[in-house]
């Protein structure tokens, strides 16, 4: 994986999972050395917020 990608993360049951690559229907996560297929709408996106200066 390249170390300078943005990495995004989910919750998918309260477990904290990479987001490899998301589609409408379905989402590419992994968690450890794993990867799984799970539907999108499992997962909890965190909204990372910025602060105008």
């Amino acid at each position: 994986m390249n170390a300078n990608a943005d990495n995004r993360t989910a919750e998918y049951f309260g477990l904290t999972v990479e987001v490899v690559c998301e589609m409408k229907h379905y989402t590419l996560i992994r968690f450890g050395d794993r990867e799984f297929v799970v539907a999108t709408s499992d997962l909890i996106f965190a909204r990372q917020l910025s602060r105008a200066a």
